[in-house]
Order: C-alpha cells, then sequence, then structure tokens
C-alpha cells in the first residue's frame, strides 16, 4: 500500500513538472497569459492561482 501511495505521489509530481516546463516554454515563446484554445488572455487572478494554466476558466470549464 505504501509502495502504491509513493508511485502515485511520483506520478503526479512527473505531471505536475511537465505543465510547469510547459509555461515555461510558453513564457519564451511569448504565448504565456494567453488561452491556448481561444486565445483571450488569461485573468491574473487565475495565473496568480495556477501559473501553469493555459487555458482561460471558460474554456477549461468547456473541456472538462
Amino acid at each position: 500500500a505504501e509502495r502504491s501511495e509513493i508511485l502515485g505521489l511520483v506520478e503526479r509530481m512527473v505531471e505536475e513538472l511537465g505543465t510547469v516546463e510547459t509555461a515555461l516554454e510558453r513564457l519564451d515563446n511569448g504565448t504565456y497569459g494567453r488561452c491556448a484554445t481561444c486565445g483571450d488572455e488569461i485573468p491574473a487572478a487565475r495565473l496568480e492561482f495556477r501559473p501553469n494554466a493555459v487555458r482561460c476558466v471558460e474554456c477549461k470549464t468547456k473541456e472538462a
């Protein structure tokens, strides 16, 4: 059970690292802060809460 829990944590950390790397790439290419779906600006409050967000709340809600 403990091993399974640790593997789950590692998987989540790898996922999170991927989203951080994507955010850094978007920062480098000038698309950080823009929704990857609609192209609108992602509100600052959302980026403060989730700096690695690639979609605005509206597009993220539609995705789910």
